[in-house]
């Protein structure tokens, strides 16, 4: 078993947010996230929360990945609500 290490994720995005959450969450790790313009500062703070399920169903190889994304999503805020967070 790896213990506890120290972390950085360097992007501040969707993407290097979400890594930060898991390692922390799933793996007990210290993590710091890091981006030189700030917290979600392009693209990913842009996007409003647009979420819509079907949305990729006609195509076949994403269709899963897009779906899983989607539960993932409604996982994070119902355990965010349980634990005070939002």
């Amino acid at each position: 078993m790896i213990g506890k290490q120290k972390i950085i994720v360097v992007g501040g995005g969707v993407i290097g947010n979400s890594i930060g959450y898991f390692l922390a969450r799933n793996y007990n790790q210290c993590v710091t996230i890091v981006d030189p313009v700030g917290i979600a500062p392009a693209a990913s703070g842009k996007a409003g929360g647009f979420l819509a399920l079907e949305w990729r169903d006609d195509d076949d190889d994403m269709r899963g990945l897009h779906r899983r994304g989607f539960e993932l999503h409604d996982e994070l805020a119902q355990s965010n609500e349980l634990n005070g967070i939002a």
